[in-house]
């Protein structure tokens, strides 16, 4: 679920590092409610991602404030496709403008791997207090704020390798909508060949800032059809639906990327629908290589994989992949495979836990990649 988004009804918790910014519930003279909901986005390498989480809480004037109490364990893979969990339902608290909100998080964290295994999913000593997130709505007096947080797991485990084994680190990426102001893209992904559906495709909305760089806004897996939803989708923006579907893991399918329109969703206009033929290709290669320096125990990695790809408005080069970079004892490697033969290009971004709480986010240089069949090309990059 990289997802590098700076829309203002859309807050980044990245890697749920803590942001001490001033933030405050206005009391009104009469009271509103907040509900919350809780979302994940795909991932591979894990059959489950199991948070448990405590308390909801939400800053005012007064302080914290107790939304919910789940103590909960959930398994964050199941929450994806449209599926969620209630975190807090019809909470009551004052009318007003609201800035901040946290997850308190307990013990018995776990993944489950890919074969099958437990492996238990630290949770840094820093985020003992709660995982926080910016947000900024309004709670109106006799009315019910709906708010979804989208936990992004592709986003929050770092591995960190100790010798033979590896450590899995909880860094929380979160984000938090204020659903009455977002909208979706829904459509089908298929084969150009046989017209079925690509069932388990990661679909993603991306917007492009002021200088055409990708950000991921939010992403979905198809289903058995090759369904998809892009929901949670802030009004006010464009989005451009990109995938380059591979299928299976025994012996992986590839499909060559594409890139959708752009569709400017709004008010008036939320919801659009895209569908979208794919053609296989047999010549696969990869992209891997090394990340220095090497990142500390206050910082997290991630690694896009961008391609560019023709649009209705022009070309632009769009994130068709994205994941966590691997920590090692004296190196930090990263690593696609299964990528269709093409040019494309590799970008790396770090986020860093500062001594204040606050968070800094750098990128490496957008260094280029060729990909050609049976091939692993190394391309490094610096930070």
């Amino acid at each position: 679920m990289n997802r590098w988004r700076g829309l203002s009804t859309v807050v980044l918790a990245a890697l749920g590092l803590a942001f001490l910014l001033a933030c405050g519930g206005s009391s009104g003279s009469s009271n509103g409610a907040l509900t919350v909901h809780l979302v994940d986005g795909p991932i591979s390498g894990y059959q489950e991602v199991n948070v448990h989480i405590q308390t909801v809480e939400i800053s005012g004037n007064g302080g914290w404030m107790t939304l919910g109490t789940p103590n909960k364990t959930y398994n964050l893979l199941s929450l994806t496709g449209g599926v969620s969990e209630l975190l807090a339902s019809g909470a009551t608290l004052p009318a007003g403008h609201y800035q901040q909100m946290r997850l308190v998080l307990g013990a018995g964290n776990t993944v489950k791997l890919s074969d099958g295994t437990v492996q238990p999913l630290t949770v840094p000593s820093g985020l003992q207090s709660g995982v926080k997130l910016i947000v900024s709505f309004d709670v109106m007096a006799g009315t019910t704020k709906d708010v979804w947080i989208d936990f992004d797991a592709a986003h929050s485990i770092q591995v960190v390798q100790a010798g033979a084994s590896s450590q899995y680190l909880l860094r929380p990426t979160i984000w938090a909508y204020d659903k009455i102001v977002t909208g979706s893209i829904s459509g089908k992904l298929t084969d150009t060949a046989t017209s079925t559906g690509l069932a388990s495709a990661v679909v993603y909305a991306e917007t492009l800032d002021g200088s055409g760089h990708a950000r991921i806004a939010r992403s979905t897996i198809t289903d058995a059809t090759g369904a998809y939803t892009l929901d949670l989708l802030p009004v006010g923006a464009t989005y451009y639906v990109v995938s380059q579907p591979v299928l299976g893991t025994t012996t992986p399918k590839a499909y060559d990327a594409k890139a959708s329109e752009g569709f400017a969703l709004s008010g008036t206009t939320p919801v659009f629908t895209y569908n979208a033929a794919f053609t296989a290709d047999v010549a696969t290669g990869g992209v891997s290589g090394g990340l220095t320096p090497v990142a500390t125990s206050s910082q997290s990695d991630a690694v896009n994989l961008l391609q560019t790809l023709a649009t209705g408005s022009g070309s632009f080069a769009f994130i068709v992949d994205s994941g966590m970079a691997a920590v090692g004892t004296s190196t930090e490697t990263y690593g696609f495979a299964t990528v269709p033969a093409g040019a494309y290009s590799v970008q790396a971004v770090r986020t860093t836990l500062n001594t204040d709480g606050t968070t800094t986010v750098s990128t490496s240089t957008v260094q280029p990649a060729t990909v050609t069949a049976g091939v692993s090309v190394t391309v490094d990059l610096g930070l």
